[in-house]
Formats: structure tokens, sequence, C-alpha cells
């Protein structure tokens, strides 16, 4: 059985789509990391022989207006690294805990 995670009602969701590279997810996750951004949840998944799929979940708190502006940013920079076939956001979905 799969683990669920609960994820807060305000978080945001980022998917890559990205050539099988530890040393690529770990630059991405670095973007995170060096903006100070709390990564909630990261998953990857392999999506075909050499490409995987990464979806990283932060939070969305009402006092950081300003997140929604940086998360922009670092997608546009993510999808800029070497390796990076597709980059998107889109909102968090509720996942309730069985």
């Amino acid at each position: 059985m799969k683990p669920q995670h609960s994820v807060p009602s305000r978080s945001l969701e980022q998917v890559y789509l990205i050539e099988r590279d530890a040393g690529l997810l770990c630059r991405i996750l670095g973007l995170y990391a060096s903006r100070g951004i709390d990564v909630l949840r990261a998953e990857y998944a392999y999506a075909a022989q050499d490409v995987m799929t990464l979806k990283i979940c932060v939070a969305n708190e009402p006092e950081g207006e300003g997140i929604a502006e940086v998360l922009r940013v670092l997608i546009d920079k993510a999808a800029s690294l070497v390796g990076v076939l597709a980059a998107a956001e889109q909102p968090a979905t509720m996942q309730r805990v069985a």
C-alpha cells in the first residue's frame, strides 16, 4: 500500500520532466534551498528509460504573497538547466490520510 501524505490547503506544486540524472535532481532542489523555500514534499518517479518526473510541493503562506513570484522565477531558472525537458506549476491536490 502506498503511503498517503496530507498537504496543507495552501500549497503549490512544481512538476519537472527531467533526464535521469541525480546531479540534476540535486541542482533543482538546491535552487529551492538557496532561496530559503521550505519544501513540504518531493517525489520522483521514472517516466521512461532515461526520463523521470520530479514533483516538489511548497507551502504558499498567506503572509508570503511574494512566494508565487519567487516560484515562477525559480521554475524559469530550473527550466533553463541542461537536462530539464519541461517544467510547470499547479496547485497541489489535497489528499486525505487513511
